[in-house]
């Protein structure tokens, strides 16, 4: 596909869960049906010949946070399918002193006559040994994001025990009733759609908790002092660091266009030369002293680069917070 947007709709949609169904869970977004799949590839075509409405939609969302752009992403995907009626977003639930949650997404399902509440999410974790008694963890590993301000054990535990209950409550019942909702009388499933990475160190010793998808996507993750070796070790063809807004779909450029310099661009942030990644990853990183995701290049016959590895680089004391 050749719109960045479109690619990025087709990476929420279709990329694996990074949870897996487990008893008593609320349903996990999954894979769609056969025809479901024929009306998201012909749909997305048809996007990619003309992201207009697309790129309407997603300049009506205000904030430039990537969980936003995944939410915006979503409802664009809700409303345009025609098995579904989405109701309401962000929906806030108040008691008489304060708001005690929100519904990411009120939805009606056409085919099967229910209405869904759906919690969505994109996470990027970054897993370590570290003694973990928490649940939702397998006792030996942490795995954690790379601001050092979120957990895959603790977000799971939110979501599943506070977040996805939000109907049950007296101030969520109140909050469908102002959408003519009655969830006394009305059958209204859960669902959770937790889309993104897993990154895992050098140490091949850390894994994933079982509740995890076994077919999740994964990266890699280098502190500073172990970054150069894996760069100078690799047969990639180029190096991208990416900002947020590029953490979504894979990401993919065309370095035959832009005149690329030989010699180290601070501004482009896409080198060809080994030395000149290295140093613009260490530059980024001491300077703001948090962790860079970088795309690893691979070179296309079509003469576009296409990401081949995905990895974070981090401050060598990275998590400066003791776990």
């Amino acid at each position: 596909m050749q719109n960045k947007q479109v690619r990025d709709l087709a990476w929420v949609i279709n990329s694996p869960s990074l949870v897996e169904q487990q008893a008593d869970w609320p349903n996990i977004a999954s894979q769609t049906n056969t025809l479901q799949d024929n009306w998201v590839a012909q749909w997305l075509l048809s996007l990619d010949a003309d992201p207009s409405a697309l790129l309407s939609h997603l300049a009506k969302e205000k904030s430039h946070f990537i969980g936003a752009y995944f939410e915006s992403l979503w409802a664009f995907y809700l409303l345009s399918n025609p098995n579904y009626d989405l109701i309401a977003k962000n929906l806030q639930a108040n008691s008489k002193t304060r708001t005690e949650g929100e519904f990411d997404f009120i939805v009606f399902d056409i085919d099967n006559g229910h209405y869904i509440h759906q919690e969505v999410a994109i996470k990027f974790y970054l897993g370590f040994s570290k003694q973990n008694h928490y649940n939702f963890s397998d006792g030996q590993n942490i795995w954690l994001g790379p601001q050092c301000k979120d957990r895959l054990d603790l977000k799971m535990d939110k979501m599943l025990n506070s977040q996805i209950n939000l109907s049950n409550t007296d101030s969520g019942k109140k909050a469908l009733k102002s959408i003519n909702i009655d969830s006394d009388t009305n059958n209204i499933k859960t669902q959770l759609i937790m889309k993104g990475y897993l990154f895992y160190p050098p140490n091949p010793l850390v894994v994933a908790p079982d509740i995890c998808n076994q077919n999740h996507l994964r990266g890699l993750w280098f502190r500073l002092n172990e970054l150069k070796k894996y760069i100078e070790e690799s047969d990639f063809d180029a190096w991208a660091l990416l900002n947020k807004s590029d953490w979504v779909s894979p990401y993919c450029t065309d370095l035959s266009t832009t005149n690329m310099p030989s010699t180290i661009n601070y501004h482009d942030n896409r080198f060809t030369e080994k030395p000149d990644i290295i140093c613009a990853a260490k530059n980024k990183i001491v300077s703001e002293n948090r962790p860079w995701m970088i795309a690893c290049l691979v070179r296309q016959e079509n003469g576009c680069y296409l990401e081949g590895q995905r990895l974070f680089a981090v401050p060598d004391d990275w998590p400066q917070i003791d776990y």
